[in-house]
């Protein structure tokens, strides 16, 4: 019963996770990629970059997509399947640790790990969280290979190794605990089974090294070498061993999980208990890996020992002095070592008092009592903590880190999706923060809740080149996350729907650009370019006065774009010259609208701030370029370049 406590405690903790209550996901493209495979669109062998240079494994992907195959892609289930994937870890350190030290030691290791903030904190967190369920099973195969000589774990090892490879190649790291796993009894690993598991581990690893090897062929190895070494130099540079090793305290002693809010200092009751807690915890971790090394002068525990020890002597050595930038997660490599140093003290008292007094019944009855008090302890301190960092989160602190409440947008999701249908129209366009679902948090959101169709659309249409875009013959929804739009916005328009929260969700509707009537010099006829793109109007400042900051506008209509167009990246350039002469005083490029994201019947009013520092008249030159290959559309009357009067005053 105990031990079936201690799992629900995990799973209670994992599914309050910010992943239930914020949706986002650091590294949101996995979440698309696996969306892809459970529909069976594509099957990847790579999903991103890292800052040493090399492309990832698509394996993070993989094990995102069963929950997505049987729920038909909800996002609550990608997160319960994250949380059962933390309960799945801690079961493992419970089954290790009753190898260790017994029952007791299971239970009380398994606590560390099911209560412990920042390891609930790090299931949003993919490939970190997968990686301490294979640091904690690979641990577990070694044990069994070194201590207990079982022959079965010899094949298993090298495959479940070859696995956290494919997860993540940080796992390169934990390569040195493997290392020490084999010094701690090489006689053990030389045997048929061990290399039969090799064989196994790179067969499996065998498509990835193929698309590693074409990518490095692609990109140059030469450049991806240059890259990694900049970023591992950087990371040498920059972070004191004092600063990696206050990371490991923050995470092995659960302490500052409040500055998940944007809390710079301790506020409430628990934030300041966690100090206390954090120096106790590492009190009793230290305690327990003394008791490890003591277990070297007994020759029947000798062997186990050596692998505790030299399975974390290697991490630690690379995360203190290797060439890179440290992060907190990346401590997590070390686990479930702290977990069972901190069991091991914790049940030291009881089993020194058993060996000398050999009243094994004695010490049976103090057992249930000290779980409960380490579990309670540990609920009250590390839970209540946690607890309080959600709660702060639902009132709109820790946005940054941990992004809007999924709630919200649902919520809009299903506003838009309803004033799509009665609208008739197969779009929203979307303004948050970012522009790309494939790696921001935000558009990830959206492009995972909403309908197709409806299709979200993500604009930048702010900034140095601030814009509007609206429909040819249709009016159009914007959905909005960003206050700075909001006067622009209802300025056009009108608010048809408002979230909830501190900063509401919020749905416009705005009319079609022959209805809005913007105040716009119409061209006497479209000047069309041959990659489906016509500038229809301007409207320029009058009068525009000499030095002063001036806002122009060019107005383009997409017609219908060829294929090329997405390939090759086209953009505007806009030059002013000197009336009659090519004598340019002044140029801006630039669209706020991607060439790959041109919708026939998009108009785009398309600002730029311009400063024309002397009175005359001049010219303003227009037209499209390739930022792929720098080659310019054609008008369909000839020539590439749009010319139009400007006057200065």
């Amino acid at each position: 019963m105990a031990t079936v406590g201690v799992l629900l405690l995990a799973a209670g903790l994992r599914w309050m996770s910010p992943g239930l209550v914020a949706f986002k996901f650091d590294e949101a493209h996995i979440f698309g990629m696996a969306q892809g495979i459970a529909t069976g669109r594509f099957w990847p062998l790579l999903s991103g970059g890292t800052s040493i240079g090399a492309p990832r494994s698509a394996l993070d992907a993989y094990i995102l997509a069963p929950p997505l195959v049987l729920t038909g892609g909800s996002p609550q289930a990608a997160v319960l399947w994250l949380g059962m994937l933390g309960v799945l870890a801690v079961a493992l350190t419970y089954l290790l640790g009753r190898l260790i030290g017994g029952e007791m030691t299971g239970l009380l290791t398994a606590l560390y790990m099911a209560a412990n903030p920042w390891l609930a904190f790090y299931d949003r967190k993919l490939w970190a969280h997968i990686q301490v369920v294979f640091s904690v099973l690979l641990l577990l195969l070694a044990w069994r290979v070194v201590v207990n000589r079982r022959e079965r774990a010899l094949f298993w090892f090298p495959v479940a190794a070859a696995l956290q490879l494919l997860a993540h190649v940080l796992a390169l790291v934990q390569v040195l605990s493997w290392l020490g796993a084999f010094a701690a009894s090489p006689r053990r690993w030389l045997r048929r089974r061990t290399l039969w598991g090799l064989l196994a581990g790179l067969t499996l690893m065998s498509p990835y090294l193929w698309a590693l090897g074409r990518a490095w062929l692609a990109a140059g190895v030469g450049l991806l070498a240059a890259k990694g070494g900049a970023a591992l130099a950087g990371g040498a540079a920059a972070q004191s061993l004092g600063r990696r090793w206050a990371l490991a305290w923050q995470l092995f002693g659960a302490d500052r999980i409040f500055e998940l809010t944007g809390a710079g200092q301790r506020s409430t009751g628990w934030d300041q208990a966690l100090w206390w807690g954090r120096w106790m915890t590492l009190f009793l971790i230290a305690l327990g890996f003394l008791r490890v090394v003591l277990w070297l002068r007994d020759e029947r525990r000798r062997p186990g020992a050596l692998l505790l020890l030299l399975w974390g002597l290697g991490p630690v050595l690379a995360l203190s002095f290797g060439p890179l930038t440290v992060y907190l997660q990346y401590w997590t490599a070390l686990l479930p070592l702290p977990a069972i140093f901190f069991a091991l003290a914790l049940s030291w008292p009881l089993a020194s008092a058993q060996t000398r007094f050999k009243r094994v019944s004695a010490g049976a009855r103090f057992q249930p009592l000290l779980i409960l008090f380490v579990a309670l302890a540990l609920l009250i301190l590390w839970g209540g903590a946690w607890r309080s960092v959600l709660a702060r989160i639902e009132t709109g602190a820790g946005r940054q880190t941990l992004g809007r409440p999924l709630s919200e947008w649902q919520a809009a999701a299903m506003a838009a999706n309803l004033w799509a249908d009665k609208l008739a129209v197969e779009q929203v366009k979307v303004l948050v923060h970012g522009v790309d679902p494939g790696q921001d948090g935000e558009p990830a959101a959206i492009a995972d809740l909403i309908g197709n169709p409806p299709y979200a659309r993500f604009l930048n249409l702010s900034g140095e080149h601030p814009a509007l875009l609206l429909h040819a013959e249709q009016p159009s929804l914007y959905l909005s996350a960003l206050p700075e739009m909001t006067e622009t916005l209802e300025a056009l328009g009108k608010e048809v729907w408002r979230g909830d929260g501190p900063e509401p969700l919020r749905l416009y509707l705005l009319p079609s650009a022959p209805e809005a009537g913007l105040p716009v010099t119409q061209l006497p006829a479209p000047r069309a370019f041959d990659v489906g793109m016509a500038l229809t109007g301007y409207a320029f400042p009058q009068p525009w006065s000499a030095g002063e900051r001036v806002l122009a506008t060019l107005v383009w209509r997409v017609l219908d774009p060829p294929a090329q167009v997405r390939e090759r990246d086209f953009t505007a350039f806009n030059h002013v010259v000197r009336a009659g002469t090519a004598d340019k005083v002044a140029q801006v490029d630039g669209l706020a609208l991607l060439s790959r994201d041109w919708w026939p019947g998009d108009v785009l009013y398309q600002g730029y701030w311009m400063t024309l520092p002397a009175p005359g008249e001049f010219e303003w030159l227009t037209g499209l370029y390739s930022r792929t290959d720098g080659g310019r559309a054609q008008l369909d009357a000839g020539g590439d370049t749009v010319r139009l009067p400007v006057v200065v005053r």
